[in-house]
């Protein structure tokens, strides 16, 4: 099978990497740039997914970890306190060096790079059996063939700048401060034994403010100094005198890249080109690896057949992309609404930080770092004692209860507990009818999650905050949705977060095999409170 693959990205050379060996393939690599050109700093992998590629080629892997950095501790720096978990596994290489190692590889298998030169998907659809996109997110094809991939490019709201520092942090490292114009988030990382990573994040109120230069309207290579002057003031007690490194640097916003197919005809996409996931969950160049891998043994195992080889990748790889950009969309939302957590205590913002894509729980966490019952109040895996239940309409319901009301029934008489109603066009109405009715009653809405994204999470959140300006709410509860139970964990979570970030008391309503999610959320005070269904 003759292959031509457009960026030779890490996507693109691994695949081209692997295609040469798993097949013996004809495989040309396309790349626009010089070699050796890139902008950017430290790559970081989490200890998972360098086990996963170490499956398919364990020298990527050991030339990775030869070239970079490896640490197991993530820290959280605010207002001159400091907090350390320990037990989760980070390994980072500079991405020249990460490139450099594939490329050595690939030309060693027999792949046939070009570096300075153009290429047009639609000329090599003529003289190759499969093209690839491995571009990027600015990709070039993805643009062209926009219609037949049902591309869609959403760009976010706040700003980050990538910068380098020549300093090692010795940990996964995240800094909160405060700036003339608002509050300003840093992502730090070591890579090499004097580099960091050092990746800036301004929320989208605090970029409005500050008036800064919109880096997407510069030239690629253009450093943003006043940018860099400003991170170096603001962050100056963590640099203690290192100094800022530019390539590239500016302040851009992240594109959230997603597309109907990954494929048309016999043009695939791999990596950025089709998909994207924010930084902040560090999943990018993984991403873009994996898609190779499974790329490439599809192809080699259909030679025969290209519809049911891409067919079979994106089959694959597509529901597991989806749930990292799932994932990363709870993470960039809460380091793009900083004043959310502004004011939690160290402790608790990092608790908020390791459960911020709404999956993990502490009693993971514990397991992993036991330390983590010593920070703040201790954190815990289950509350102590019992949580009340959400009955259903018509259901029996012990004291303290929460009893959800069907349209026209009446409280049960010497009920104690919250009373709630369903979110819906009469839900208005008749809170105020029970209020008038019971003025002391704990009167409540109940609202399912949404789809994960910000569109219907923000919505619920304003009619929320519309229906309580007319009708006073002692409480929302915020239950499960219909979705995937991955993509309703994270949308219950995210909508829960908002919620009480709002001023609003919030119930965390949770399956009872899932209290330990709901306890997470309470003490990460995403939630006032947790209750659990009774089913």
């Amino acid at each position: 099978m003759r292959v031509a693959c457009i960026g030779a990205g890490p996507g693109g050379l691994m695949l081209a990497l692997l295609l040469r060996r798993l097949g013996g393939h004809e495989v040309d690599v396309y790349e626009r740039s010089p070699a050796g050109a890139t902008y950017g700093f430290g790559v970081v992998f989490s200890r998972f997914s360098l086990a996963r590629l170490r499956r398919a080629a364990p020298d990527v892997v050991a030339a990775l970890l030869d070239r970079g950095a490896r640490w197991d501790d993530v820290e959280v720096r605010r207002d001159g306190e400091r907090v350390r978990s320990s037990g989760h596994g980070f390994a980072a290489v500079e991405r020249r060096g990460l490139l450099t190692a594939l490329t050595e590889l690939a030309e060693e298998a027999g792949a046939r790079l070009h570096f300075g030169t153009e290429a047009d998907a639609g000329e090599l659809l003529g003289r190759y059996d499969v093209v690839v996109a491995a571009d990027g997110s600015g990709s070039r094809t993805r643009t062209a063939f926009a219609r037949e991939f049902g591309a869609e490019v959403v760009p976010g709201r706040g700003r980050y700048a990538w910068f380098g520092v020549d300093r090692a942090f010795d940990a996964m490292t995240f800094l909160f401060a405060d700036s003339a114009y608002g509050p300003v988030g840093a992502h730090v990382y070591p890579y090499g034994p004097d580099r960091s990573t050092f990746l800036v994040e301004l929320g989208e109120r605090t970029w409005e403010r500050a008036g800064f230069t919109e880096g997407a309207t510069k030239p690629p290579g253009w450093n943003d100094e006043q940018a860099m002057a400003f991170c170096a003031e603001v962050f100056a007690e963590h640099l203690r005198g290192a100094k800022l490194l530019g390539n590239g640097s500016r302040w851009l916003t992240f594109p959230h890249i997603s597309g109907a197919r990954w494929s048309t005809g016999r043009l695939v996409g791999l990596g950025d080109a089709v998909h994207t996931a924010h930084f902040s969950v560090g999943s990018g160049t993984t991403l873009a690896l994996e898609d190779a891998v499974e790329l490439a043994h599809r192809l080699t195992e259909h030679s025969d057949d290209v519809d049911a080889a891409l067919a079979a990748y994106e089959a694959t790889r597509r529901p597991i992309v989806e749930s990292v950009q799932q994932a990363a969309w709870a993470s960039l939302r809460m380091w793009s609404h900083p004043e959310e957590h502004r004011a939690l205590d160290p402790a608790t913002l990092m608790l908020r930080l390791l459960t911020r894509t709404g999956q993990s729980t502490a009693d993971v966490l514990l397991r992993l770092d036991p330390q983590l019952a010593k920070i703040g109040d201790g954190v815990t895996a289950l509350p102590e004692g019992p949580v009340p239940s959400l009955v259903p309409a018509g259901g029996p319901a012990a004291a303290g209860d929460a009893l959800l009301l069907a349209p026209g029934e009446r409280p049960p008489a010497g009920h104690d507990g919250p009373l709630l109603v369903a979110a819906g066009e009469q839900a208005g109405e008749r809170l105020r009818a029970l209020r008038a009715e019971l003025p002391d009653a704990v009167l409540g809405l109940l609202v399912e999650a949404p789809a994960p994204a910000e569109e219907p999470v923000s919505g619920l959140v304003d009619s929320v905050a519309a229906l309580a300006a007319a009708v006073p709410l002692d409480i929302v509860a915020v239950a499960p949705g219909a979705g995937l139970p991955g993509a309703d964990r994270t949308a219950r979570s995210a909508l829960a977060e908002r919620l009480t970030a709002a001023g609003t008391p919030t119930a965390y309503v949770c399956r009872p095999k899932e209290l330990n999610q709901g306890w997470t959320h309470v003490q990460a005070a995403r939630a006032t409170e947790v209750w659990t269904t009774t089913t």
